[in-house]
């Protein structure tokens, strides 16, 4: 792996709807972490910070396994209005024997798909209603 470390996935302030509104840690102008490739294992962090209003937020880490062309969900952590902070392990050892057809923000629920990890990887929200001082910060270590 080129790139073993802990990565800043996006940081976002929720003001109002978004609909697959892709989000970034602010320095990188590609909307996704690349150079991952050979990676094992990774453990993301995803932190809802919740203020006031709003309905749903649904947050999806997604990974690329043909250079972002077609994205993966892998990660779809639904919140509401309630703070809350989880933690999800992802292994490339766990063996995929049923094909996988992507998904691109459209996983179920509260939910993580094992076993797919690609060279590049990004986080996707949508949500619905009008947050106020709400926030939706992602963390990836690549292993």
């Amino acid at each position: 792996m080129n790139n073993p470390g802990v990565y800043d996935l996006g940081d976002r302030s929720i003001t109002g709807a978004m609909s697959g509104e892709v989000i970034t840690d602010g320095s990188n102008s590609n909307a996704y972490i690349d150079g991952l490739e050979g990676m094992l294992a990774a453990s993301v962090e995803i932190r809802f910070s919740y203020g006031t209003g709003g309905t749903t937020c649904k947050v999806y880490v997604q990974t690329s396994l043909d250079q972002g062309v077609t994205w993966v969900d892998v990660i779809c952590d639904s919140v509401t209005t309630t703070s809350e902070t989880l933690v999800y392990n992802l292994s490339g050892l766990t063996p995929k024997t049923t094909g996988l057809a992507p998904s691109d923000g459209a996983l179920a629920d509260d939910t993580c798909v094992d076993g797919i990890l690609g060279d590049r990887w990004r986080v996707k929200l949508t949500t619905t209603g009008t947050y106020v001082n709400t926030s939706v910060s992602v963390r990836l270590m690549a292993r």
